[in-house]
Parts: C-alpha cells; sequence; structure tokens
C-alpha cells in the first residue's frame, strides 16, 4: 500500500515590525483606558421633598339670627347670616292668639320685641329654641314676666317659672280681669250699663194773667239777587243752564211766564 502523502503546510504570515510595535501600544492605551478612563455615574438630583400646607385649626364663625317675620308671640321666623332661614318656637310660652283674650295686646308687644331684631339662639331643641335679645334679655322671661305668656306644662326651667309664678300673683297683662290667664276664650264684651232717663220737668201751669204767646208766622226769606243773568230764555239754553228754578242763579221772574216757579222749561 502507498501512504497518501501530507499536504505541503503553509508559510505562517510575519507582520511588519512597525505594525507589530502600534498595534501593541493600540493595545496598551485601551486597557489603561479601560482601567482609568471610567467615570463614576452622575448621580440623578433628587427633587426636595414637598413640605404639606400647614393644617389650620379655624374656629367656625357663629351663626347670627334676624328676626324675619312674627306669626305671634311664641312662633317666628328667622333669617340667619349664614343664609339659612328657619321657623321656631320658643321654648316654655303659651300665648293668646287671632281674638283670644289678651291677643291684641300681645301681638303689639311682640312685635316691639322682635321685629327686625338681632337675636341670639342660646338654647336649640327639636321642641323649640330659647333666644336672647340683644341686650341679653332672654325673650320668653321677659314676656312671662310682663304676662304676656303663659308657662307651657312641659318646661322645668326655674327662671321661667319663677317669672310666670310672679306675674300670675301680681295680676299682670293677662293674669287681670278680664282674661284672668284663660287665653283660649274671646275677648269678653263688656256689657253696656243702661243709662236712666232723666224725664222732662212738666210745663208750668198757664195762669189767667199770663198772655198766651202770639203765634209765629214763618215769614218767606227775601230773595237774594243773582250775580248771573241771562238777558231772555234763549240766553240761558246757550249756556245750558235752562230750565231754572225758583232761587237758582240767573232765574228772575221775567222769565217765567206762567208763574210757576221754573223759567225757561221749553
Amino acid at each position: 500500500m502507498h501512504s497518501t502523502p501530507a499536504p505541503p503546510s503553509r508559510p505562517k504570515l510575519k507582520l511588519p515590525t512597525w505594525l507589530t510595535v502600534v498595534l501593541s501600544v493600540f493595545a496598551v492605551l485601551f486597557i489603561l483606558g479601560a482601567v482609568f478612563g471610567k467615570q463614576a455615574p452622575t448621580p440623578e438630583p433628587v427633587a426636595a421633598p414637598v413640605a404639606p400646607p400647614p393644617t389650620t385649626s379655624a374656629t367656625p364663625v357663629p351663626v347670627t339670627y334676624t328676626v324675619d317675620k312674627i306669626t305671634d308671640a311664641a312662633n317666628i321666623e328667622l333669617a340667619g347670616s349664614d343664609g339659612s332661614h328657619r321657623t321656631v318656637r320658643i321654648l316654655g310660652l303659651e300665648v293668646a292668639t287671632g281674638t283670644n283674650c289678651y291677643a291684641s295686646e300681645t301681638a303689639v308687644w311682640a312685635n316691639n320685641k322682635l321685629a327686625s331684631a338681632a337675636v341670639k339662639i342660646t338654647t336649640d331643641t327639636t321642641d323649640g329654641v330659647a333666644l336672647a335679645l340683644s341686650d341679653g334679655t332672654d325673650y320668653a322671661t321677659a314676656a312671662l314676666s310682663a304676662g304676656y305668656a303663659r308657662l307651657s306644662g312641659n318646661v322645668v326651667s326655674d327662671s321661667l317659672r319663677t317669672a310666670a309664678n310672679a306675674a300670675q300673683q301680681a295680676a299682670t297683662g293677662l293674669w287681670a280681669e278680664p282674661c284672668k290667664g284663660v287665653i283660649t276664650a274671646p275677648t269678653p264684651v263688656p256689657t253696656p250699663t243702661p243709662q236712666k232717663e232723666t224725664p222732662a220737668p212738666p210745663p208750668a201751669p198757664r195762669t189767667s194773667d199770663q198772655a198766651a204767646p202770639p203765634p209765629v208766622e214763618d215769614t218767606p226769606e227775601p230773595e237774594q239777587p243773582s250775580s248771573v243773568y241771562y238777558k231772555n230764555c234763549a240766553a240761558a239754553k246757550a249756556a245750558h243752564a235752562t230750565p231754572l228754578h225758583l232761587g237758582e242763579p240767573g232765574y228772575r221772574p221775567g222769565l217765567d211766564r206762567d208763574g210757576d216757579g221754573v223759567a225757561c222749561e221749553r
């Protein structure tokens, strides 16, 4: 057997010396740049935290009220400074209304006290409110003290009870005649006292010595001259004054041909 001869080997490529030096320099520079030339990453700027707005615990402004309408001394309508509108009942009061006894006096007093007045609600419940007037006076206490209201049965306020008892004992306002504390009955109508007629004195008797008074004759009043003068009936008709009656301006006998007191009747 004959062995297969090996292929001839290729001669190795030999780089020029200058190229080898240049490549070596570039290799060194690359290594140095990789080691020393890498910079540390620049940190991203961090935004400063935004502080939350300061919380203020503002005290709410109290609502003030003005009396807008007076239904009666115990029921009124209030207009609030916040735009609200309330219909309220005054705690502790029972008042006369309509034509009942002492209603008109109570209405006049309440109107003088409350009409367009600034008030303050001191007690606010589902049954009603207590009001203080601008001078600090409690409205219900003032009404009870002056006898313009009775104390309602569901009130346990000692100050209101004291005011009502004082007015009742002193017979003030509705506790006096003719109401005597009754506000649910019509105002009593006083009975007029009949006047005794004084009889006329009898005429004095006539004596024979006294002469009878002469009879009074009706003397006709003299006809007053008129400032209006019509020459004839044609002039009176032209003035739209016909017919002319006796005593009227412009009437004169010369125009009254038949003497019946009516001139220019035709």
